[in-house]
């Protein structure tokens, strides 16, 4: 019985942190141009060393650049013009001695997922505690990247009438893709991957093809 227990406990352990409850941090790091940040009603223009709520919608102007930096030692750049929403940020508590920047690894299970609204989207992520639970997640119109470790770049262009143009690029490291209605997909380092969009909003259904 104590050995079935002592097996048993590295188990709930990771349960237990799968089921993160407790919101990470996002931190403003530096901004050229324009940055607003809209949370419920309220937008407000964001400035370096300001932290962002969890369920905000991050805003740059046309000739605009930002970057953010999560408490997992993530970081988010936004281009001209871009529009990103912060959906879900969750982080188990961690200690260290050691700075971000010398981080070789997330320092505790998170979980994180963006939804890239328009413009351009580039994220640095270090490796992630999957097996403990981890999770980043960029979403498009077109389908949902997740990033084990690396740098992922998205953009998504679409109309006011739904039709529209996603692309993605690992540039390095290790993810995945699930589009829409289909089958996830390993991303090929280096390699541009882009979708034609389609959303019938009377249908509530999106038609997303691969352009080769």
């Amino acid at each position: 019985l104590a050995l079935a227990a002592g097996l048993a406990a590295p188990a709930v352990a990771f349960a237990a942190e799968a089921a993160l409850t407790r919101p990470g941090q996002l931190t403003v790091t530096a901004v050229t141009g324009e940055l607003n940040v809209r949370t419920g009603d309220a937008v407000k223009p964001a400035k370096a060393e300001e932290r962002v709520r969890v369920d905000s919608r991050l805003a740059t102007g046309r000739r605009s650049l930002a970057t953010l930096t999560f408490s997992n030692g993530a970081i988010l750049e936004l281009g001209p013009d871009s529009e990103v929403e912060v959906e879900e940020l969750l982080q188990a508590p961690f200690t260290t001695a050691l700075k971000p920047a010398e981080w070789k690894a997330e320092p505790g299970v998170s979980r994180t997922r963006l939804r890239v609204i328009r413009g351009e989207a580039r994220v640095t992520v270090k490796r992630l505690l999957t097996a403990r639970g981890s999770a980043f997640v960029i979403v498009t119109p077109a389908g949902a990247a997740s990033v084990e470790e690396g740098a992922l770049r998205a953009q998504v262009r679409m109309t006011e009438v739904g039709i529209g143009l996603c692309a993605v690029e690992l540039t390095q490291g290790s993810a995945t893709f699930l589009p829409e209605g289909g089958a996830a997909q390993a991303l090929a380092t280096g390699r541009r991957t882009q979708w034609s969009v389609e959303i019938d909003p009377v249908a509530r259904r999106t038609r997303v093809a691969e352009l080769k």
